[in-house]
């Protein structure tokens, strides 16, 4: 069975989705984030005119320039690329380093923009990116304390800044782990049926969705939507109550995902209705063949806890396939259309298979 796609892995965290681009809002940070610094150290120069003012004001300067430059690759290049994220975030901090270093005393105040960096790099990119951004920091830190004057004459200062952005980054690397699982448990959550553990309604319409795509390019691929209704499964509440009704549905939901393929999908829409979305299929040969499956195996669902139950299915297939005369306009239609399919297979009675046909796709 399908499994529904968790969001986010490691190396991206909390980042590519189809509206948000990390790498994207980095660089405009850059480019705000230093024309901001830059506003400030042009008055310091314009009130204390000295040497240090002018190369912190040509340096900062140099920052922006790199950091329009930076956004033009990301608008210019297509998706994501780790080795540019990798040489971005070190070039962010070791460039902070620079500054520090030419500045000394006067580059004090950036100190603040090394844990900016650290914070961006875990909270946008994940673990990895935040250890390569700590790494380039405590080394920056470590080559000030060897060759700039001032470092070298404030080393428990540097010691002190090392020791923070460590600190930091595990702390951050901590946060980012418990978001992560956060945000897989909260998207788990709002694509899985609580009752039966299978994909709901949302999760189905986004594997249909990608379904419908991927044959929209390939004609010679098809699939087919089973829209299941369980027979009898009123009586069963009736008769025993809504517990042994739940564990009813539990118990059919475990035979479909056994006895489905690992490439088709299996949902609960809610009630007693379930679908299968049976991928790669040849023909409706082959649909009619998981049908029947269906109905076999509810054919040796006769008891829960000891009651006696009877359930039989109608199941309403409606064919998925694209090049000319692709018959599917959208999820809404392919779902109707199944939906009508499996009413029809009502009025047959019990345990019927009926396939949607040309009328199930109007829209009246």
């Amino acid at each position: 069975m399908e499994q529904v796609q968790e969001p986010a892995r490691q190396g991206y965290a909390f980042a590519w989705s189809a509206h948000r681009n990390p790498e994207h809002e980095q660089a405009m940070l850059r480019v705000w984030m230093g024309a901001a610094v830059l506003v400030a150290y042009l008055a310091y120069a314009w009130f204390h005119p000295t040497h240090d003012a002018a190369e912190m004001v040509i340096f900062v300067a140099v920052y922006v320039v790199y950091g329009a430059a930076s956004l033009i690759a990301v608008r210019t290049m297509a998706g994501p690329s780790r080795v540019r994220l990798v040489i971005t975030t070190i070039a962010d901090q070791a460039l902070v380093a620079i500054g520090i270093a030419i500045g000394g005393p006067l580059g004090l105040p950036l100190l603040w923009v090394v844990f900016w960096f650290l914070i961006g790099s875990g909270c946008r990119y994940g673990k990895t990116t935040l250890a390569v951004s700590c790494a380039t920091a405590l080394v920056a830190i470590a080559a000030l304390a060897a060759w700039q004057p001032w470092w070298q004459a404030n080393r428990p200062a540097a010691l002190g800044v090392a020791l923070s952005v460590l600190g930091a980054s595990v702390y951050l690397s901590v946060l980012v782990d418990r978001l992560g699982n956060a945000n897989r448990d909260l998207a788990r959550q709002a694509s899985t049926d609580p009752l039966t553990g299978l994909s709901n309604r949302y999760a189905l319409e986004q594997t249909i969705g990608r379904a419908m795509s991927a044959i929209s390019t390939d004609a010679a691929d098809m699939s087919a939507l089973l829209l299941i209704d369980l027979d009898g499964f009123k009586e069963v509440n009736d008769t025993y109550g809504h517990a042994t009704g739940d564990l009813l549905l539990q118990g059919f939901a475990a035979l479909l995902t056994r006895r489905m393929r690992k490439t088709d999908t299996v949902a609960r829409l809610g009630g007693d209705e379930f679908v299968v979305l049976a991928r790669h299929v040849p023909d409706r040969a082959a649909v009619l063949a998981v049908a029947d499956s269906i109905h076999a195996m509810l054919a040796t669902l006769t008891s829960v806890e000891d009651r006696t139950v009877r359930v039989s299915a109608s199941v309403g297939a409606c064919m998925i396939y694209g090049g000319v005369g692709a018959q599917f306009r959208d999820i809404a239609t392919l779902m109707r259309a199944a939906d009508r399919a499996m009413y029809r297979a009502k009025t047959l009675g019990q345990g019927q298979t009926v396939f949607a046909d040309g009328s199930d796709f109007e829209t009246n």
